[in-house]
């Protein structure tokens, strides 16, 4: 019989501790909403993110594909937006662009008003290729989708746009569509 003052019985350790979901669960509908965002968000962008890769050019580093990403939602960006984006330092950058313009898939535009100043577009090509990418990547998600009903993917469509007005930085191409 467990002793009522430690919990113990014959030395071992008997009080039932609840699980921490359930802990973390029973809390405000805010909290509760951000740790579904935190727990659902990072897997959906694996997911992503590896069928994107499998669809990237031959003799394209993964550097060199998340800058082309990166600028087709935000024409004009510099290189160091591109960089802060990719997570690289601005010298390695500045070679992963150069590598980019001497494949045609990126434009460079030096500013004339301040000619230390690029603005760095998506070439035709580099549309093209990055558009081929994410039209295969939509369609396995697609067949992954699948298995929910046309309700059920609506209303993860209408809680995406939520996320979208709510987590969008403005100026960016998520932003402007999302008006």
């Amino acid at each position: 019989m467990p002793s009522p003052i430690d919990g113990t019985e014959g030395g071992r350790y008997t009080f039932i501790m609840q699980p921490l979901t359930e802990a973390t669960n029973a809390r405000d509908p805010k909290l509760e909403c951000a740790a579904a965002v935190m727990d659902v968000i990072p897997a959906v962008m694996r997911r992503i993110r590896a069928e994107m890769r499998s669809q990237r050019m031959p003799n394209l580093s993964i550097p060199q594909f998340r800058a082309l990403i990166y600028l087709y939602g935000n024409e004009g960006a510099s290189l160091s937006e591109v960089a802060d984006h990719v997570g690289i330092e601005l010298p390695s950058m500045s070679k992963t662009i150069d590598a980019l313009v001497g494949r045609g898939l990126v434009i460079r535009r030096v500013s004339e008003a301040d000619r230390r100043y690029a603005y760095l577009r998506l070439s035709a090509r580099g549309q093209a290729e990055l558009k081929r990418a994410r039209s295969t990547t939509e369609a396995h998600l697609a067949e992954s989708l699948d298995a929910l009903s046309p309700a059920q993917q609506a209303g993860i469509v209408e809680a995406l746009e939520e996320l979208r007005r709510v987590f969008a930085p403005e100026g960016t191409a998520a932003a402007r569509k999302a008006q």
